[in-house]
């Protein structure tokens, strides 16, 4: 009996594994650095039932009821990580690339415009789906909408890597566009003399 309690305590492992990832990621990516109560709330409320359910292991069906509660309070703790983060880091990413133009990103950057923004986006139009989906199949959605949660991650540390290309661009162009305005203005005040020496030599 206490080896079939310890196999159903089990199962909840790898779940709770990807929710305190889910909730340390939103603890990073936070720019305010905010402890958000809601995840840590059914965390709570989780933990409760797991601890019900070693006072009753030897009652199958009430100890197979707290488990199953526990589990949905883990499932809902990580989707309001994962909610969380979808916006903040979504957010986040574009904000990193808002103080560059169309022409750096097309010429260092293109993907952001022909896969890496749409992502994001179709990223967080899912989270109301994977919401809708849990209801019906809780596992599937949940690693569905966790691996996406995954992949924005990894968009993150790509526009990272990305940071120092496009500044450098930036760099490059000013010192371009500073050296055009240069001559444009030495170009300017040669024609001015030029023409102020042609008025003196026609009087």
């Amino acid at each position: 009996m206490v080896e079939n309690y310890h196999n159903k305590l089990n199962q909840l492992s790898p779940l709770y594994e990807k929710v305190k990832f889910a909730i340390l990621l939103v603890e990073n990516f936070d720019e305010k650095q905010e402890m958000y109560v809601a995840p840590i709330n059914q965390l709570r409320s989780a933990l409760d039932h797991i601890f019900k359910s070693v006072n009753i292991a030897n009652e199958s069906a009430n100890c197979d009821y707290e488990i199953k509660e526990a589990k949905e309070h883990l499932e809902r703790a990580g989707y309001d990580a994962l909610e969380l983060l979808a916006g903040s880091l979504g957010t986040s990413i574009i904000n990193k690339l808002m103080p560059y133009d169309t022409e750096t990103l097309t010429n260092v950057f293109p993907s952001y415009f022909t896969s890496i923004k749409p992502k994001i986006i179709e990223i967080q139009q899912n989270v109301a789906l994977r919401r809708m989906e849990r209801k019906i199949e809780s596992n599937k959605s949940f690693s569905a909408y966790f691996d996406e949660i995954v992949e924005l991650v990894n968009i993150n540390k790509s526009v990272d890597k990305m940071i120092p290309s496009l500044q450098e661009f930036n760099r490059k162009k000013g010192k371009e566009n500073r050296k055009d305005i240069l001559w444009k203005i030495i170009i300017g005040l040669i024609s001015c003399l030029v023409g102020f020496l042609l008025s003196k030599i026609h009087w």
